[in-house]
């Protein structure tokens, strides 16, 4: 016998399971089966997911509140991060007060000012949506004199002020036309109307006639070619206590007054863990998708956080005011922990089944606000996925290191690219602790499973999605298992053997942990 042919045989027999015959694998016991159908797909423009990245007002020019610490070196260390994160789209509201706005002259009118620093920190911001091609959610908080309450002088205070709907379309011109950034693509008209804290304090009447004038000033200046309305950034969970109109009529309003001027709905929702860990963040969602899902246009949550209740909001407070430079009344301080990943990627996964096109965390960084926007160091609101200003602002060097939740969330912008076909799965039986959703882009195919029972499910994962004999990667984020690179950022976790078309990809899903299944791979 010649000796290749001995050498063959030895392997194989060594080998026993894994030999060079083709061997059927004996199925392994499943608590069930999940089916991703191409028939199952929902029916929404899905633009991928991001986060809010604001353009550090305490530290963006000579003149700031902590001084002009947003260093060239400190923005390339959050384009690095950012290059991991991958967001394809970030919401960007800012204050023309922080910009280019310099009060009124004495006739009334605004003094503009495009040529300071704070101007061109806003440029680092947008240098990198546009190399990028990151689609950007631009607006102001408010009008720029909300707050000022000297009545002699004629301050703009209202969304509907001429004055600065001029001033808001100059300025995009000078952003989109002269300095090309053609990534801004939506603008929000006042962060949350709707709330009493807003500078049109739930004012509806306001707000719309606002957002009307705003509208035909872009299609007057030719402004409507590149960046169009998205409304109404209403945050959906809080009704004002004085004004009759209802967080949720907000959108339904919009979806039936203002739909030939809107590009895109957007709402804010910060959940509590009883919505989210039940499942029913979706059915709460689930209404509002279907009013707009005739006009084919994408909903977006525009801010997606989580408040917690009961016992875990005291626990949150209690901590809040025992670190010495959280805003304890406006963080969430669970941003250290584990479970905060699961949450978002739970909230994110119900958002995309309920026919939501994109979500938006709150927010990327903590060195971006403080509460009241105030300047205060020992009241910043600690939202992030790190603070790149932690060791001057705290002197502790661990605020920069990616926050657990960071993980998820990178896995959810670089596995679910924009245009992705959204698929419900079947075959599982009703469980209120488990959520599962897939996604199909060109070629590639990803599946995400959430578990928030304290139990291990396993479960094989199919399609009837052609995948091309590609290969399967596994992500896992469990308390226990969730491996980094140098960076602190995801990488694969296994590849998988089985194939997801055929018996399917079997899977361990661990207790309060997600589980994405991905023919992509994350660098």
């Amino acid at each position: 016998m010649k000796k290749a042919a001995i050498k063959i045989i030895l392997f194989c027999l060594f080998w026993g399971n894994f030999s060079c015959k083709n061997e059927i694998k004996e199925p392994k016991p499943v608590d069930a089966t999940i089916s991703f159908l191409e028939q199952n797909t929902i029916d929404f423009p899905f633009i991928g997911h991001g986060v809010q990245w604001s353009a550090y007002p305490h530290a963006d020019s000579e003149d700031a509140e902590w001084g002009f610490l947003m260093t060239d070196e400190k923005w390339e260390e959050l384009y690095r991060r950012l290059d991991y994160v991958n967001p394809h789209i970030i919401r960007v509201i800012d204050s023309a007060g922080w910009r280019y706005y310099k009060g009124l002259d004495k006739k009334g009118n605004p003094i503009i000012d495009y040529n300071s620093q704070e101007v061109a920190t806003l440029y680092k911001l947008l240098d990198y949506c546009q190399k990028n091609n990151i689609t950007v959610l631009f607006g102001e908080w408010g009008a720029p004199d909300f707050g000022r309450e000297d009545k002699n002088i004629p301050y703009i205070q209202l969304a509907n002020d001429d004055r600065w709907i001029s001033m808001i379309s100059g300025f995009l011109q000078h952003l989109i036309i002269d300095k090309k950034y053609t990534c801004i693509t939506y603008y929000n008209l006042v962060n949350e109307p709707n709330g009493y804290w807003a500078s049109t304090d739930g004012d509806w009447d306001q707000w719309k006639n606002g957002y009307l004038k705003l509208a035909a000033k872009f299609k007057e200046t030719g402004l409507d070619k590149y960046v169009q309305l998205a409304g109404p950034d209403a945050v959906v969970q809080w009704n004002h206590p004085t004004h009759p109109k209802k967080a949720i009529d907000w959108v339904y309003s919009t979806v039936s007054e203002l739909d030939s001027v809107t590009a895109s709905y957007d709402i804010h929702i910060y959940a509590d863990q009883h919505l989210v860990r039940t499942g029913n963040l979706e059915r709460f969602l689930l209404p509002m998708a279907k009013a707009a899902q005739d006009q084919k246009k994408p909903f977006i949550l525009g801010e997606l956080g989580m408040k917690y209740t009961g016992e875990l909001k005291e626990e949150n407070t209690k901590r809040g005011q025992a670190d010495p430079y959280a805003g304890a009344d406006d963080s969430s301080m669970f941003v250290y922990d584990y479970f905060y990943g699961v949450d978002m990627a739970d909230a994110t996964v119900q958002s995309m089944l309920a026919g939501f096109g994109s979500a938006i965390a709150w927010d990327l960084d903590d060195a971006m606000h403080t509460v009241g926007d105030l300047g205060d160091k020992t009241q910043l609101k600690k939202w992030g996925m790190w603070n790149i200003l932690g060791k001057e602002l705290t002197g502790d060097i661990k605020e920069l290191t990616p926050r657990p939740w960071s993980y998820t969330w990178t896995l959810l912008c670089n596995l679910l690219p924009p245009g992705s076909s959204i698929i419900k799965g079947t075959d599982l039986p009703e469980d209120d602790k488990i959520r599962y959703v897939a996604a199909k882009h060109e070629d590639n195919f990803t599946a995400i499973v959430v578990n928030q029972s304290k139990e291990e499910k396993k479960y094989y994962l199919k399609t009837d999605i052609s995948i091309a004999e590609k290969t399967v990667f596994l992500y896992e984020y469990s308390e226990n298992n969730r491996p980094v690179n140098a960076s602190g950022f995801p990488t694969m976790t296994k590849v998988l053997t089985d194939k997801i078309d055929d018996q399917g990809v079997y899977i361990e899903v661990k207790p309060n942990s997600v589980v994405f299944v991905s023919t992509i791979v994350v660098k």
